[in-house]
């Protein structure tokens, strides 16, 4: 929780700056973060942090200064010492070619209606016997390897604009467990998310590794380059999610035609009428944020609209070089795709379809051509092939390489239910990131344009 002693001293330099005519904004960010990673059946990994960091960025007409100070903040010193080094900084500084826009915290905001302190203060031995049993639950003979993080993130911002003050607080976890054979090098994942204590479990993991050990018994398949009815699982439809938002509906690679929607208008039909994403801090199945890194409000925000491009994120300094009304984007989107009709198992869904390729998630993700919409990606993991709606076989790891608006343009099917897919990147600091979207999706003519020998 934010000490009042912290937010006293911010408060005493913010004001202090706005009286001698700084333009300021203050930035706290804390963690508490704990990573346990296995390796060979056993821990191979245990670590915590707490961490405070405080960010003074300055505003001195086209010339920007910013500067970090790590530690407690309990002294008003701390943070004048701080935003002198951003006012130098930002006095020596190369002027922008345009005129930045001055952040501004838009509303008073207290949110902490997702932290859990009981997942806060989860005891790295909770963690250490989930894994040991699944280790003996999913069956000792094979090699596991994997990682959990968890946490709380806690940020507040204010600045020189406005007197307004934005404070958030919150718990995540990442979970990921592989499986794999010592032999045959077939590899299966468990991945599960959440900001309670109770949305991870070990039972999750044994049911999803047991599932499928008898069908990873048998000889994998080697699918032939071609196009395939492809059933995409909730963390490969994030993932691609996640890549099409950036190569696509971001403001700088818009305006500079590097985007794959560069062409487009708003309201051009780029995806399939089944697709609906929004930027969604609202959802439950996300890690809610109610205001962004430069204080601005966030709301549903639309991004495309039944298979139509709906809007594009424009972040402030974009926002400002390109004359353009800012969004609030100044850091992770809250990405929800809206649900479909298709039946609640996927084996049913595709059951009059023939061969099917069933890929629950993607690995080496890359984009070999953004202005085209071109991604890139393997299978690797638990991924199956499947016959009149029955799994047969797996098969061994596969590349699809297609373009986002076949992928998303040739939807046959969305499941009615959705899933959370953590996307948080933890070589970083802490900033929790999750996608809301279908438990599967249908796409037909997904190009396989490669696959290997073996797993």
């Amino acid at each position: 929780m934010l000490k009042d002693t912290t937010r006293e001293a911010i408060l005493q330099v913010r004001d202090q700056a706005r009286r001698q005519g700084t333009s300021a904004f203050f930035t706290l960010h804390r963690e508490q973060s704990h990573l346990m990673r296995i390796g060979n059946n056993s821990v191979s990994l245990n670590t915590s942090e707490d961490l405070t960091r405080l960010d003074v960025e300055v505003l001195d007409g086209r010339r920007e200064g910013a500067y970090t100070v790590m530690g407690d903040i309990d002294r008003a010193d701390t943070v004048r010492q701080a935003l002198d080094v951003a006012v130098e900084k930002a006095r020596v500084s190369v002027p922008k070619d345009y005129e930045p826009i001055e952040p501004v915290v838009q509303a008073d905001i207290e949110e902490s209606a997702q932290y859990d302190e009981q997942l806060e203060q989860l005891d790295p031995a909770v963690k250490a016997r989930a894994f040991a049993r699944i280790v003996a639950e999913a069956g000792a003979s094979h090699n596991y390897s994997g990682s959990w993080s968890s946490g709380s993130t806690e940020i507040y911002v204010t600045g020189t604009a406005a007197d307004r003050e934005a404070w958030h607080l919150g718990t995540d976890q990442q979970f990921t467990c592989v499986l794999k054979h010592p032999q045959h090098k077939w590899e299966l994942v468990s991945n599960q998310t959440g900001w309670r204590a109770d949305q991870v479990s070990a039972d999750a993991a044994v049911a999803g590794f047991t599932s499928l050990l008898p069908v990873y018994e048998q000889d994998g398949f080697q699918v032939e380059p071609g196009d395939y009815t492809v059933v995409f699982g909730a963390h490969a439809i994030a993932e691609l999610l996640e890549m099409a938002l950036w190569a696509g509906f971001t403001g700088r690679g818009y305006e500079e035609k590097m985007g794959w929607t560069s062409a487009n208008d708003i309201g051009d039909r780029i995806l399939s009428p089944a697709v609906t994403v929004t930027d969604d801090p609202t959802d439950e199945l996300t890690f809610r944020f109610g205001f962004d890194g430069a204080g601005m409000r966030r709301t549903p925000f639309p991004l495309v609209d039944q298979g139509k491009l709906a809007g594009i994120m424009y972040d402030l300094s974009t926002a400002a070089k390109y004359g353009k009304p800012p969004t609030p984007h100044h850091g992770a989107a809250s990405l929800a795709m809206q649900t479909g009709d298709g039946p609640a198992d996927p084996l049913e869904a595709v059951r009059d379809m023939g061969r099917v390729l069933y890929i629950p998630a993607l690995h080496y993700m890359n984009l070999p051509n953004r202005s085209k919409g071109i991604v890139t990606a393997s299978s690797r993991f638990s991924a199956v092939l499947v016959e009149d709606g029955r799994i047969a076989r797996p098969i061994f790891s596969s590349r699809v390489t297609d373009t986002f608006q076949k992928i998303f343009g040739n939807v046959a099917l969305l499941a009615p239910e959705r899933e959370s897919v953590n996307l948080s990147n933890t070589y970083g600091r802490r900033m929790p990131d999750a996608a809301s979207v279908p438990a599967y999706m249908v796409s037909t003519e997904v190009a396989i344009t490669d696959c290997a020998e073996s797993f």
